[in-house]
């Protein structure tokens, strides 16, 4: 039976402002195994073109291409909306399916008063993957995630619970397909993350709907977003609604 490996990460931060990130979204891209290689092959083939090398340690980071920081502070808009484009692409390409959900910070503070507050990455992990178990993919999963240090060790916990008794940060429903525990590691070393955080850039920046203030900018979001949906099987509403 085929294994999918569900990549994990996610735009907006527990520390920061809740006035100025409001909205903590993680996102899980997940790939079948024979497309693992294939999609680290991909990534390359996109640095290159884009790129023109292939830097030591390189790896993708959305809001890097999209301001133009990084090794890719000498590109131009154009460039910099083609390369986004191109490794999004790959979603189709290797038929990756998206699923996500977002906690309101908000709405989540001051329903608990601030009770909960520490617990939204947990509580977005939770319905994430009781999403992803229940409607994503035959066969068993494997989750791997990008480094949380401040929440590693209480998430393999809730993910162990939820294996065994249904019981994560509130009460859910047992993971049936998801086997061992949850595995971290870093971004640079892992292709999956690399594109769950292209995708998370893009569903977080929609969420704060800035204004780009060039209609190109503008376009190329709304083209993005439209690759994303495409792929998405299945996502949670913010909550607390």
């Amino acid at each position: 039976m085929v294994a999918n490996f569900v990549y994990i990460d996610e735009t907006g931060s527990v520390s920061a402002s809740r006035h100025k990130q409001p909205y903590l979204t993680l996102v899980a891209a997940i790939v079948d195994e024979h497309q693992v290689q294939p999609l680290s092959r991909g990534l390359q083939s996109v640095a290159m073109e884009h790129l023109g090398w292939l830097p030591a340690g390189f790896e993708f980071h959305g809001h890097e291409i999209w301001n133009a920081t990084g090794h890719w502070a000498d590109k131009e808009p154009p460039e910099l909306v083609a390369a986004y484009g191109a490794a999004l692409e790959l979603l189709d390409l290797h038929e990756i399916d998206i699923a996500h959900s977002t906690i309101d910070r908000v709405k989540l503070h001051r329903r608990y008063e601030g009770t909960f507050d520490d617990n939204a990455y947990l509580l977005a992990l939770q319905f994430l993957l009781e999403k992803v178990d229940a409607n994503l993919g035959r066969g068993n999963k494997v989750i791997i995630a990008d480094e949380a240090k401040e929440h590693q060790v209480r998430a393999i916990k809730m993910v162990s619970d939820l294996q065994s008794w249904s019981v994560g940060e509130v009460p859910g429903t047992q993971l049936r397909t998801i086997i061992d525990s949850l595995h971290f590691v870093s971004s640079h070393a892992s292709p999956g993350v690399q594109i769950a955080d292209l995708v998370a850039f893009i569903l977080g920046h929609r969420r704060r709907r800035p204004r780009e203030g060039h209609p190109d900018a503008e376009a190329s979001i709304v083209r993005f977003l439209g690759i994303i949906e495409r792929r998405t099987q299945t996502y949670r509403l913010p909550w607390p609604a």
